[in-house]
């Protein structure tokens, strides 16, 4: 996925490796609290085979816990299953989309584009603070 962000110039990629580490990101906890180092992202690709935090229990603290405007980012669930129970969860937890990954490596790099010049060029996001 970083090598698709970086081969289309389209944006910045910030990866982090569970839910935890996802929510001391947004919120400025430890190594994260440098705002130059760490910027505040314009969307979020969550991943909901996560660890410590799931999927969708970072969804539940982004949407109903989460301080000051971070509620407002938008969240683009990429995950390997097309589970309807999990999917519906998702939605009414608020992600603004929910895709399937393609198996297919040349599918997979093609979406990620789509989706990071979709992201990057074509949609107004919300200010967070």
């Amino acid at each position: 996925m970083e090598d698709v962000f970086k081969r289309t110039g389209h944006g910045r990629l910030q990866v982090v490796q569970d839910g935890q580490e996802a929510i001391d990101y947004l919120t400025g906890h430890g190594v994260y609290s440098n705002r130059f180092k760490h910027p505040m992202p314009h969307v979020i690709l969550l991943d909901m085979k996560m660890p410590r935090v799931n999927g969708l229990e970072f969804l539940k603290w982004l949407r109903r816990e989460s301080p000051n405007t971070l509620h407002l980012l938008p969240v683009v669930v990429m995950s390997s299953s097309n589970d309807p129970k999990e999917v519906g969860e998702a939605y009414e937890l608020g992600v603004n989309s929910y895709l399937i990954k393609p198996i297919n490596w040349q599918e997979f790099q093609e979406r990620m584009t789509a989706l990071n010049l979709f992201w990057s060029d074509h949609v107004e996001k919300p200010v967070i603070s």
